[in-house]
Order: C-alpha cells, then sequence, then structure tokens
C-alpha cells in the first residue's frame, strides 16, 4: 500500500478518535499530522508492520501523552511566573460529533481512550488492547464503565 493511500484512509478517523482523547480538534489534527510524520520516515521498515493501524493509533497516542505532558510543564510554568493563562477561545459551532465529545469529557482518561477508539475509530477490541498495552478484558471493562457512566449522565438530564 502506498503511503499516500494510508494517510487519506486513516486521517479522518484518526483525527476524529484523537479528538475524542485530547478533547481538541486541531489538537487532534496536529497530533495526527506528527504521526504521519513518523510514518513517513519510518516507511521502509513500518510498512512491512502486520498490524499497520495499530501502529498507527500507538504512535498518535504516544504523541497525544507527549502533548498532555508539554501542556503541563507550560502550566507549571505560567504557576511559577504567576501570569494568568492567556483567555479560552469561543468554543466552535456545534457538531454532532461534538455531543460525543461533551459526553465522553468527564470519563476517566482510560475509559475516554478505550472509547474513542472502539467507538470512534471502530478499531476492534484486540487492537484496542494493543494500541493501549492492556488485555482485551481491561478494555471491556474500560468500555462497561464508560458506558454505565454515560448511562447515568443520560438519566441525570
Amino acid at each position: 500500500m502506498r503511503f499516500e493511500s494510508i494517510v487519506r484512509q486513516h486521517s479522518p478517523r484518526l483525527v476524529r478518535t484523537l479528538t475524542f482523547v485530547v478533547l481538541d480538534r486541531e489538537t487532534a489534527a496536529d497530533i495526527a499530522q506528527e504521526t504521519f510524520m513518523q510514518l513517513y520516515s519510518h516507511w521502509d521498515t513500518v510498512s512491512l508492520h502486520p498490524y499497520l493501524d495499530g501502529w498507527i493509533y500507538r504512535v498518535a497516542l504516544n504523541r497525544a501523552k507527549d502533548h498532555r505532558r508539554s501542556l503541563a510543564r507550560a502550566a507549571r510554568l505560567i504557576e511559577r511566573i504567576g501570569h494568568e493563562p492567556a483567555p479560552v477561545p469561543p468554543p466552535e459551532p456545534w457538531r454532532p460529533e461534538l455531543d460525543f465529545l461533551s459526553s465522553l469529557r468527564p470519563l476517566p482518561k482510560q475509559q475516554r481512550v478505550a472509547a474513542a477508539l472502539y467507538y470512534a475509530a471502530d478499531l476492534p477490541l484486540s487492537e484496542v488492547a494493543g494500541i493501549m498495552g492492556i488485555s482485551e478484558g481491561a478494555v471491556k471493562s474500560h468500555l462497561h464503565r464508560a458506558r454505565h457512566a454515560l448511562r447515568d449522565l443520560v438519566k441525570e438530564e
């Protein structure tokens, strides 16, 4: 398979999945782009990987962790300096996928990641488990807890 077709095939789903993980679409698009740049730079070896989809999502989640760490470092720096962070821009206009995003927001990170990979990226349990580095049973447990939490949220509304 050619690199360009891999990017076209995976980009929309990867950005959507990362949006549910990092809770920001533009950050998700940046992370997806970094992931594809890493794929391109290692194409000769990675293109032969038997689970290329899993490799792409694993790298993307690692990039998301790196992003979260850099945000935490920046927040600590701002706190030490004593300045207020820049004001948050107004939210984007409503889109249906934002309802799912706002539903996932209160979930613990592992449940949110599992739900994003399983429901938004439409990956099978085995791939979600491989990407997250946990067993399929643990993925099922995270998804079960996420569904219960979401069901309770819907009942409250």
